[in-house]
C-alpha cells in the first residue's frame, strides 16, 4: 500500500505509455525523438531543452551556459547536421588563457610560446622532473601536479581550479575529470612551447547554429528542433512521486495531477539524487547519501554591451586571478555575430557557488561581476551596460570524489533494480557534453526500439 502522501488522492487523470522519460534536457528529447509515439516526455520547464536554452535581454541573446557542439560520434553528427541543416555552421573555438605573467590560448598547456621565455623554461623544466617520478595521484590536486609539475600548476591550474571547485582541490578525486582537462605528452608540451603557431585541443572541431535573422537564435535552436520531433511532449508537468512497483509517475501541472503508467520503460533524466528521492520507499539512509552529493551550482552573469565590439577575444576568456569572481568570460557574437545588434555585444560571466552554501542574490551577483569585468579592463570607450540577467543551473558541475562516485554506483544500482534507467548529465551524476548526452540517449532507445530476436 502506498504512503499516504503523495498519492492520498486519487488523480485528475491517467495516462498510459510504452515507455516514459523524465525531463526534456537534450537526453530525454533525444530519446524521446527516436521512440516517437512510443514514448511520452514529461518536463517540468515551461519549454524544453534543460541547460540548452537561451534567453533574450532586450535584442541581445544568451545561452544559459556556455555551449559549443563537439561531435564525437559520426551517428550523432548525422543525426544532428540531417535536423539542422545549413543552420549548423562550423565554428572551430578559440579560447584563451589570462595568467599573472600573460595570455595565451587555451589549452594553456599545449600553448606555452604566448608566456615569457623564462616561465615556458621554468614550466618545462617542471614537467620534465614531474613525468621522470611517474607517480600515482591520490587526490585531484596530485593529479595536476604529476601531469603538469608545480610552476604551470601555481601559474594556471591551481588558481584556475581552486575558483572553478570552490573546495580544496586535495579532496577531490584523481578521477572523474578527463572531461576538461587534457594531458598531452611532454614532446608535444615541449612542441607547444617551441612553436608560435596554435596547438589544437581534443575539441577544436566546433559547431553552433546560426539561423536566419528574425527569429530564434542560440543552442537552442537544437533543443527546439529535437522537441519538434517529440510527438507526446507534456511540458509544466512536474514529478512529485514515483513507484516502480506498479510502474506510475506522478506530476503536478496547471490542469491537476496525472499519472502517467508506463508498460515497459522509464527514463529519468532527473539529476540522480531527485530521482532516488522521488521513488516510493526508497532507502532512507541512500535517500540521505544522495542529497548530500557535492556539486556545484552556476550563476552565468548576461551583460548586454552597447558599444563597438572588442577585438581578438576570442569565444571566451579563462580568468585565473582570483579578485575576480568569474572563472570565464563568454563572448556570445564571437559564436554567432547576430546575437546582438550591430552597435553591440553580449558577454556571459562564469561564476561557480558550491550548492550547499549560500546563494548570492542576483543583483549583489551582477554588482560584483560589473567590478571584475572593469578590473579587467573589458568595457573600453564608448561602451556601457544596457542590461542583465541572472541565470543559475543547480546542479551545474558534479564534484569528484571517491565517496561521491560510490554513493551514485549505489544509487544507479538501486533505480536499475525497480526498472529505472538514468540517463544524461545529471540523471548519471557525472559529466559528459552535449554530443555525449545526445550519443548515449540515441542509443539507448535504438536498442529499445530494436526487433527482439529468438
Amino acid at each position: 500500500m502506498l504512503d499516504p502522501s503523495p498519492w492520498a488522492d486519487p488523480a485528475d487523470r491517467e495516462v498510459e505509455t510504452e515507455v516514459l522519460i523524465l525531463g526534456a534536457g537534450l537526453a530525454g528529447l533525444a530519446a524521446g525523438s527516436l521512440l516517437g509515439d512510443r514514448a511520452v516526455v514529461v518536463e517540468a520547464a515551461d519549454r524544453p531543452g534543460g541547460l540548452v536554452r537561451t534567453e533574450r535581454v532586450g535584442n541581445y541573446w544568451f545561452d544559459h551556459v556556455i555551449h559549443l557542439l563537439y561531435f564525437s560520434h559520426p551517428d550523432v553528427e548525422a543525426r544532428v547536421r540531417a535536423l539542422l541543416g545549413d543552420v549548423l555552421r562550423p565554428c572551430p573555438p578559440d579560447a584563451r588563457v589570462e595568467t599573472v605573467r600573460g595570455t595565451t590560448r587555451f589549452p594553456v598547456q599545449l600553448n606555452l610560446h604566448g608566456l615569457p621565455p623564462e616561465v615556458r623554461a621554468a614550466c618545462l623544466a617542471d614537467l620534465r622532473t614531474a613525468h621522470a617520478r611517474n607517480t600515482t595521484p591520490g587526490d585531484y590536486e596530485e593529479l595536476l601536479l604529476s601531469a603538469f609539475g608545480r610552476t604551470l600548476c601555481e601559474l594556471f591550474f591551481f588558481p584556475y581550479n581552486r575558483k572553478l571547485w570552490r573546495r580544496p582541490l586535495s579532496t577531490l578525486s584523481a578521477s572523474g575529470f578527463h572531461w576538461n582537462l587534457t594531458r598531452p605528452s611532454v614532446a608535444e608540451i615541449e612542441r607547444g612551447a617551441n612553436s608560435a603557431r596554435p596547438a589544437e585541443g581534443y575539441n577544436a572541431r566546433g559547431w553552433y547554429p546560426r539561423p536566419a535573422p528574425g527569429g530564434r537564435r542560440g543552442m537552442e535552436v537544437l533543443s527546439q528542433a529535437l522537441a519538434d520531433r517529440v510527438p507526446d511532449l507534456r511540458l509544466r508537468h512536474t514529478v512529485t512521486a514515483v513507484d516502480p512497483m506498479s510502474r506510475t509517475v506522478r506530476t503536478r501541472s496547471p490542469e491537476g495531477v496525472t499519472d502517467f503508467r508506463f508498460t515497459h520503460d522509464c527514463v529519468s533524466t532527473l539529476p540522480l539524487p531527485t530521482t532516488v528521492e522521488l521513488c516510493h520507499r526508497a532507502p532512507e539512509a541512500l535517500v540521505e547519501r544522495c542529497r548530500a552529493l557535492p556539486r556545484n551550482r552556476v550563476r552565468s552573469v548576461a551583460l548586454a554591451v552597447q558599444g563597438p565590439r572588442p577585438r581578438d577575444t576570442g569565444h571566451w576568456r579563462y580568468y585565473t586571478r582570483e579578485d575576480v569572481p568569474f572563472t570565464r568570460l563568454v563572448f556570445m557574437t564571437e559564436f554567432d555575430p547576430d546575437m546582438a545588434p550591430a552597435d553591440g555585444w553580449g558577454v556571459l560571466a562564469e561564476v561557480l557557488e558550491p550548492s550547499e552554501g549560500p546563494r548570492a542574490a542576483d543583483d549583489a551577483l551582477v554588482a560584483d561581476v560589473l567590478r571584475g569585468v572593469e578590473t579587467v579592463g573589458l568595457l573600453g570607450p564608448g561602451s556601457r551596460v544596457v542590461g542583465s540577467r541572472v541565470f543559475t543551473s543547480d546542479p551545474g558541475y558534479v564534484v569528484f570524489t571517491d565517496k561521491a562516485r560510490e554513493t551514485a554506483d549505489e544509487a544507479t544500482r538501486h533505480l536499475a533494480s525497480l526498472g529505472i534507467t538514468p540517463l544524461g548529465r545529471y540523471g548519471t551524476w557525472t559529466y559528459s557534453s552535449m554530443s555525449q548526452v545526445m550519443e548515449e540517449a540515441f542509443a539507448w532507445a535504438a536498442r529499445r526500439s530494436a526487433p527482439a530476436t529468438t
